[in-house]
């Protein structure tokens, strides 16, 4: 199990070996943390942009992100966001040479359809990114006018999920594999299992690619990889609201 480290709130872990949870939010504690130290709710300062919703995605509790463009209270961090964020547990970081497999349940409650006077990426939902990179978030699962799409660390795309109004204000599960590098042999895949599927199906796979788009600490970048979830942009004057739970890190090697 983590340590928790006096004075801070990070925590750290030995390491780990294939098949290891790394990370497991469930919000069964009923808190927006999961009572997990170190782990945030939302930086937006509006009471309401992170909050517990019950039942969840398997048990009794979800945490739900909102977003209300035009209103200050919703925006942080330079956007219209409201993200939980796994930043400060550096036990969770990836690093190149790690395989990884991220697991998450999301709802979207009660986003209308998308239309052409809208942009047409509507909101991200959830992220692997690296820290203080200017390169492509390297994995990012957003909703691209009415599918739910993934854009990968070299820029290319996929549909995960065509129409997800076929599933509004239903449970749907993702699953996303990454083998972590700085030179051409890493992998992302990803799994799907949405609402009357008992199992999860593949989605989307790409190989053959960089994953990792920053330089490490090794190399003198000091830069790491973390996982964050919530809703990340939203189009003019519309309430954006997701509920998240099941949120998994597993080692994979």
């Amino acid at each position: 199990m983590p340590e928790e480290q006096p004075g801070s709130k990070t925590t750290v872990r030995s390491a780990t070996t294939a098949g290891d949870t790394i990370l497991n939010v469930n919000y069964e504690s009923g808190t927006t943390d999961s009572g997990i130290p170190g782990l945030t709710g939302s930086d937006a300062s509006a009471p309401d942009a992170a909050y517990i919703v019950s039942p969840g995605g398997a048990g009794n509790y979800a945490i739900a992100h909102k977003v209300v463009y035009g209103d200050s209270a919703y925006y942080s961090d330079g956007n219209w966001r409201s993200e939980t964020t796994a930043r400060f547990l550096t036990y969770t970081h990836f690093i190149p040479g790690q395989e990884r497999r991220y697991e998450f349940s999301v709802l979207l409650k009660d986003w209308p359809a998308w239309t052409s006077a809208e942009s047409a990426t509507r909101s991200n939902i959830f992220q692997c990114r690296v820290s203080n990179s200017s390169a492509y978030v390297p994995v990012m699962i957003r909703l691209q006018r009415n599918a739910i799409q993934i854009r990968r660390a070299d820029a290319s795309t996929a549909t995960l999920v065509t129409n997800y109004m076929d599933y509004a204000n239903q449970w749907m599960h993702f699953r996303i594999d990454v083998k972590w590098t700085m030179d051409n042999t890493g992998y992302i895949k990803t799994y799907n299992k949405l609402p009357g599927q008992s199992s999860y199906t593949q989605s989307s796979s790409i190989e053959n690619i960089r994953t990792f788009t920053g330089d490490t600490a090794v190399n003198g970048g000091g830069k790491f990889g973390y996982a964050k979830w919530g809703v990340y942009g939203v189009p003019d004057n519309l309430t954006g609201i997701a509920y998240h739970d099941n949120i998994r890190i597993i080692a994979l090697n």
